[in-house]
């Protein structure tokens, strides 16, 4: 064990940090209110500074790691480990003194149930060796022993507690844990699990109306979140407006379990699709699975189907690849909704 402290102009709070351990995944465990997004190398939210040589790189080859100013000494905490007992200047906006109550943990897992939805997309399930809580919309970073770091992955299952979590997992050419998946391993394949992390969630408590504008693999956390949504009657009495994209016909996956969803509240569930791919007129489908079906990205057809009246005063969660995510959050805030009630997560 060595011990790490972060300090600011605030205060100081120490931690131990075990051999191998991200500097983030030690804070988060113990409650240290540390900055992240995706807690896997691409978002760069989790960027310090550290002392030459008090530091181990865990993956020097981070999507981030290019935005670092590394003669500064900047870091990201979640590639990190240390070298020996530190100290680490974080922030000045993070209130060392308020430690959280959630507290992610890290699990020796297994990979089972691989199914593949189209030709480039899976889903999966890991089974944990202990129940979890993870509140709708959150996500987990996995990682096989043969990769350098992790990745990040939403849930599409929502139970409040259990110890199986689903996934959706698309094929990146030259990824290894998706390399993994699309190889179809054998059943039980060990994997290490750290979670449940992220902030794009719903609660019960939320009396609001949604709008949810996904494309491809973003769905993932949306199911959590229409899941958690239905079981505690949300839609009984508010509204849903979602636009699910997609390039093609055959890359859409989910459609039954959506179709279903509205048929259970017609009055107040609008589900929609997007096909951004050019296709001849004659190809395109008034509906799938009673769905709606339109040409167009999803942000287009959001606006052209919904409008503002479909967007204003609601909470909405968007996920996607980073161009259809920056352009839903154009298109949100441009309707007047304000940033605290766009939720999302930054992956890729």
């Amino acid at each position: 064990m060595t011990e790490v402290t972060f300090i600011n102009k605030g205060g100081r709070l120490t931690i131990e940090c075990r051999e191998g351990e991200s500097l983030l995944q030690a804070g988060l465990r113990q409650g240290a209110p540390l900055p992240y997004a995706c807690g896997a190398g691409v978002c760069a939210t989790c960027v310090a500074r550290a002392k030459p040589g008090t530091i181990h790189n865990l993956w020097p080859e981070a999507p981030a790691a290019g935005e670092l100013k590394v003669d500064k000494g900047e870091v990201l905490l979640c590639q990190t480990s240390a070298a020996k007992d530190c100290e680490i200047l974080v922030s000045s906006k993070i209130d060392l003194s308020h430690l959280s109550s959630l507290r992610p943990k890290r699990f020796k897992a297994k990979l089972v149930n691989i199914c593949n939805e189209t030709s480039d997309v899976a889903t999966f399930r890991v089974q944990l060796p202990e129940t979890v809580s993870p509140i709708a919309g959150q996500y987990f970073l996995l990682r096989s022993s043969d990769m350098q770091g992790f990745r990040a992955y939403s849930m599409t299952n929502y139970e409040p507690s259990t110890d199986a979590l689903d996934f959706v997992i698309k094929k990146v050419p030259g990824g290894i844990f998706s390399n993994h998946i699309f190889s179809q391993p054998p059943d039980n394949m060990n994997v290490e699990a750290f979670g449940p992390m992220g902030f794009a969630t719903f609660g019960p408590s939320e009396e609001r109306d949604l709008v949810c504008l996904v494309g491809g693999s973003g769905i993932a956390g949306i199911m959590s979140v229409l899941k958690q949504a239905e079981a505690v009657n949300h839609f009984k009495h508010h509204k849903l407006f979602m636009v699910f994209g997609a390039r093609r016909i055959e890359d859409l996956f989910f459609l039954p379990e959506l179709a279903s969803l509205r048929a259970r509240a017609p009055d107040n569930i609008d589900i929609h699709i997007a096909l951004s791919d050019q296709i001849d007129e004659h190809e395109l489908p008034d509906t799938i699975h009673d769905l709606p079906v339109h040409q167009g990205f999803v942000h287009d057809v959001a606006q052209a189907v919904g409008g503002d009246a479909s967007i204003n005063g609601r909470l909405a969660f968007i996920g996607g690849p980073p161009q259809m995510l920056n352009s839903c959050i154009a298109l949100l805030l441009a309707s007047g909704l304000p940033v605290s009630d766009i939720r999302y997560d930054r992956f890729a």
